[in-house]
């Protein structure tokens, strides 16, 4: 499964993306459950893409630090093995 994102990232933005250097996937993986680093990587760009749109951080684009990128990559980085996420819903 191949992901896309086009958003204006370029030099030093680029680097911020790849911050969190250690990932180690959730110890709540199911039986046959695998990590798939591609479905994570493109959530992360996503969310990193996207804009605040209020406020004081009005046009400023969202950085998501270490533990909200290690529970964005658990959530869509995780898929049992019919190919669908393990976890659907996150609180």
């Amino acid at each position: 499964m191949r992901f896309l994102f086009s958003c204006s990232i370029l030099g030093k933005e680029a680097a911020k993306l790849r911050k969190l250097k250690r990932y180690k996937p959730t110890k709540f993986m199911a039986e046959g459950s695998r990590y798939d680093k591609e479905a994570a990587d493109a959530a992360v760009t996503f969310i990193n893409c996207l804009k605040h749109t209020k406020g004081e951080w009005y046009g400023m684009p969202f950085e998501l630090i270490d533990w909200q990128e290690q529970i964005v990559r658990d959530i869509f980085g995780i898929l049992k093995p019919n190919g669908y996420r393990q976890f659907n819903t996150a609180i």
